[in-house]
């Protein structure tokens, strides 16, 4: 008998294997004998004949007998054979779960062969184990590799879209068993060679060292995969806002409990009895906690344990990013459908949805119905997969888009626990601070605050804001006399506003009302830099000086509880609710505000600084910090502008002043930046309306073409064509970048960390105003230049040995064509179904095939069907017609049919006696030289090559590298040429 120590390697691989199944998969494998896999068989094979899909099931044959003979040496070594069934178990799960996708069915088909090929026949060897135990080692690491392909094949297809997700992912799926395939077939020579425990214990060595090697490879292709898709979807980041909401919950434990605690809740969140179907409203006041309520829910569903979440479609997400022809996810459709097919692939998956209100009316209406179809669409095998919870207002569009859905509605009773809480914790803050307050005192502030908020979280916070910035007791004591507290949120805010006014000094309060009309009314969050550059350009000057109109002050100095400044510098208001109060209140009229906005931007666009060449001091300066925004939404600032009845003020003085500066910059606007189109772009009636005023003004046709121009270089992702930009705003932002760029790349100049403070960090930026990264950029100018070149080559090919994969294609019907040319594989579904008799023919053959057994007697398989008597042959036509063409090429000694006569000439090479290229390194021998060398890079781990000179690689970034250099740029050209 051999050591226990092997067979406890077998146990050990097993209950590995095991773990990675549910229950009922490992029941159902345990109980799985050869008996009834070859009922399963029989059974899949009688339904594809009745169906006339005969794939070729013989293929098995080999693969069974192997296993067959690998169980009945290790039941004659150890006295047990359930080892084997956890491989005829996934096998027939495998078949029945494929045998409805004849693609799928055949990849399992061809890739059971590729195992069979090297797996050896053990019964001619049986001895062999007992007369040197040493070698059992062989039988557990055999057993070891079988198990970790079926681990990976099995989980590829539980997932639940496997059938969408086939085509685009199966061959990453596939790559995995390469390494499998190779140390079989090591094992099967150590076993022919009768190998030392020493040949044994450095073949395994090999073989880990070839499994690292594989998984490092394809854990790179991986990584660089997940980052192209994640450069093409660039998600908002939520994980930030979600760790701030923790943050501030961890200070005052228990918040939120109550929600958590409620039985409709309750209902809805059960991972395993939830409402049917299970979609919630959580619902509330402004200033009511729900977004805070929201990120508490997403905290408890990450603490389910397994956490819902599924990372296999990466391919499929990937493949997506390069057929989709754009740098960045734009497409409704294409997003729709991704959406679709990741909630259709995860397991279970909680979605919450907050700041509804935030959206347009038909954006929320959309979002609203898709969602809710999502979850109410559910089979009912599992309409509890998927559950939803909104979070917006109580108001009437919310209960159209909710009616019939359970609700939670956050009261006052609700959040007075919480807000307890958080003021006695606030009083002793309070108390630290001002080390004279008495505790009795703290503690009827603290309750005083919680009688005033009413529920409302945000008033509570602003309460609290507002006593600590209190410089002495007898401030508290004012704040504290009757009517002292804020009775509502926007009570608080003009509190807020009071405050700012009494405290500011001179011009400053003129200051603090120009910075919030701007963050009102900007079309994207502002950045601090880009706000002290706005306040330092002096148009009177001709010039911008941040030395001398910087803001000494922070945002939260200028402006108090209002604002709030984010880590990259963004700042924004404290609450979507400062915005309305703002305009409500008639701090901010939006209209003008637009109007000044506009004015400002083309004002700033006519400057010296900007119509000149950029010269390195100017960069320097920070002159050009306001371009970026300047450039991209000056248009959009006077459309909101000068849009008829939206300004209630448009009789007024005011509102005509603004209108007549800004015609006038707009004259000179135009003057200075005119590029002369040859091609011109028709503006809208609706938008043409918008410039009636215009109309008497000289530029205005120049106006019409320029606002055309731009509206299409807002929404095209193309190459636009020149003669169609009607200003030089493109060149002007292209000259002002390299010089920047320059600067910041040359470590000879001694001003870079002075531009990084003035224009941010991320320099590197994508020269279309279609693109998000216009103005957001890229640390590098690596990372700038592979996201242009999917602007300007999006059509990637989607094999990563391939040139194309990195270089791309400017059409899809270039693409599709190098597809047709280098990457096809010849489609089953094409192919004229073959007739009854062919099948039977086929049948029969498969039945004449058998393998030897031992003994040299044939066996054969149990996988026979009935034979199925011809059908009467329809009458054939008198008339002679054509002879039609073949479409037909059928192998006379296998069931293989061919749709081309070449490919089966060359197919029958399979079928040849001699074998000329034969490997040196495993004397495996090849009937085709491409055969051949396929086989010869298993050996050197080269599997990417340049498609120029020819030369091999075992990694892509050397292949990356082998294209920079002198050499490899050749190559591209000679590529691009022969294109």
């Amino acid at each position: 008998m051999a050591a226990p120590t092997t067979q406890s390697l077998l146990e050990k691989s097993l209950q590995k294997f095991k773990n990675g199944l549910t229950k009922r998969l490992t029941a159902s494998f345990e109980a799985t004998t050869l008996e009834a896999l070859e009922a399963s068989i029989h059974e899949i094979q009688v339904k594809q004949h009745a169906q006339r899909r005969i794939q070729g099931l013989h293929k098995l044959g080999r693969f069974i007998e192997a296993i067959k003979q690998y169980g009945e040496v290790i039941d004659r070594i150890y006295g047990s054979n359930h080892f084997v069934a956890f491989i005829w178990g996934p096998l027939s799960f495998l078949l029945q779960t494929t045998s409805i996708a004849d693609d799928a069915f055949r990849e399992i088909l061809d890739v059971y062969e590729s195992i069979r090929e090297e797996l050896p026949l053990l019964i001619q060897h049986q001895d062999l184990f007992t007369i040197r135990p040493h070698m059992t080692q062989i039988l557990s690491d055999i057993y070891e590799e079988i198990l970790s392909f079926q681990h990976i094949i099995l989980r590829y297809f539980q997932q639940p879209q496997w059938r969408r997700v086939f085509d685009s992912s199966w061959n990453v799926t596939k790559a995995h068993f390469e390494s499998i395939v190779t140390n079989i077939a090591r094992h099967q020579r150590l076993i022919e060679k009768q190998a030392t425990p020493l040949e044994i214990g450095e073949a395994r060595e090999s073989a880990q060292r070839s499994h690292h090697h594989g998984n490092d490879q394809l854990s790179k292709q991986d990584l660089q995969r997940l980052r192209d898709v994640h450069n093409w979807l660039r998600a908002t980041n939520i994980d930030i806002d979600q760790d701030n909401h923790e943050k501030a919950r961890a200070e005052y434990p228990g918040t939120g409990r109550w929600l958590l605690n409620s039985t409709v809740f309750q209902d809805w969140f059960n991972p395993q009895f939830p409402a049917i179907p299970p979609l919630l409203w959580l619902n509330g006041i402004p200033g009511a906690g729900k977004t805070v309520l929201a990120s508490l829910v997403i905290e408890e569903a990450r603490r389910l344990n397994p956490p819902p979440r599924d990372d296999g479609l990466l391919p499929t997400f990937y493949q997506k990013s390069c057929r989709s022809g754009e740098s960045v996810l734009t497409s409704q459709s294409l997003i729709e459908e991704l959406l679709s097919l990741a909630f259709g692939n995860c397991k279970s998956a909680y979605i919450i949805i907050d700041g509804l209100d935030e959206c347009p009316r038909d954006e929320r209406k959309f979002i609203t119905r898709w969602f809710r179809g999502l979850v109410e669409d559910l089979p009912n095998t599992e309409p509890e997969r998927l559950r939803c919870l909104f979070t917006s207002q109580d108001d009437g569009i919310a209960r159209k888009d909710f009616a019939g859905l359970a609700s939670i509605k956050v009261e006052a009773k609700d959040n007075r626990p919480d807000i307890e809480v958080y003021s006695r914790t606030e009083a002793q803050k309070l108390r630290q601070s001002c080390t004279s307050l008495t505790q009795e005192k703290a503690d009827t502030i603290s309750r005083a605050v919680v009688e005033s908020a009413g529920g409302l979280f945000l008033l509570a916070k602003l309460i609290w804001i507002n006593l600590t910035s209190s410089t002495s007791i007898a401030r508290i004591d004012e704040v504290l006399e009757p009517y002292g507290f804020p009775t509502s949120i926007n009570d608080a805010y003009s509190r807020i506003m009071e405050r700012i006014a009494a405290d500011a000094q001179g011009g400053a309060m003129e200051d603090v009302l120009r910075l919030l009309g701007w963050l009102v009314c900007a079309k994207r969050p502002l950045k601090w830099h880009e706000i002290q550059a706005m306040n330092s350009t002096m148009l009177e000057e001709q010039c911008i000086s941040l030395e001398r109109y910087s803001f000494i002050k922070s945002p939260k100095d200028l402006c108090a509880s209002l604002v709030e400044t984010q880590e990259d510098g963004t700042v924004e208001f404290v609450h979507l609710t400062v915005k309305f109060f703002l305009t409500e209140a008639k701090y901010v009229n939006p209209s003008n505000e637009e109007l000044k906005l506009a004015t400002f931007c083309i004002d700033y666009l006519n400057l010296p600084t900007c119509v000149d060449l950029p010269t390195e001091k100017r960069v320097v300066n920070g002159d050009y910090v306001f371009m970026d925004y300047a450039v991209l939404y000056w248009l959009q600032h006077l459309e909101e502008g000068v849009t008829p009845g939206r300004n209630e003020d448009e009789g007024c003085q005011e509102h005509a002043e603004l209108m007549e500066q800004l015609a006038e910059s707009l004259g000179i606007f135009i003057d200075q930046h005119w590029a002369a189109p040859t091609v011109t772009s028709v503006l809208s009636k609706r938008v043409s309306k918008k410039l009636q005023f215009f109309q008497s003004f000289g530029f205005y046709d120049r106006l019409d073409k320029a606002m055309a121009s731009t509206r299409k270089q807002w929404n095209d992702f193309g190459n636009m064509d020149k003669r169609e930009i009607a200003l030089d705003l493109v060149d002007l932002v292209g000259r002002v970048r390299d010089l920047l760029e320059h600067i910041i790349s040359d470590p000879m100049i001694p001003f870079t960390h002075t531009v990084t403070d003035r224009y941010g960090k991320s320099l590197f930026k994508c020269p279309r105003f279609s693109c998000k990264f216009f103005s957001q950029g890229f640390p590098s100018r690596d990372e700038r230049d592979r996201h242009i070149s999917k602007h300007e080559r999006p059509f990637r090919c989607p094999e990563e040995t391939c040139y194309f994969y990195a270089w791309g294609f400017a059409f899809e019907a270039d693409r599709k064509k190098h597809m047709e040319e280098n990457h096809s594989t010849t489609s089953y579904e094409d192919r004229e179904f073959p007739t009854d008799q062919d099948i039977e023919n086929s049948i029969v053959a498969g039945r004449e095939r058998s393998y030897e057994n031992e003994d040299g007697n044939e066996l054969e398989p149990s996988m026979e069907v009935e034979p199925v008597p011809n059908p009467t042959p329809p009458p054939t036509a008198v008339r002679r017609g054509k002879k039609p063409r073949q479409t037909q090429f059928i192998c006379e000694s296998c069931p293989k049919v061919f749709t081309k006569r070449s490919n089966l000439n060359s197919h029958l090479q399979s079928h040849g006696i001699e074998r000329p290229y034969k490997c040196p390194e495993c004397d495996t021998s090849f009937v085709r030289q491409n055969d051949f060398n396929r086989h010869r890079k298993k050996h050197k781990g080269e599997k990417f090559d340049c498609r120029g000179c020819g030369k091999l690689f075992s990694r892509k970034d050397t292949l990356d590298k082998h294209y920079e250099s002198r050499v490899g740029r050749e190559c591209r050209r000679s590529l691009t040429v022969f294109k």
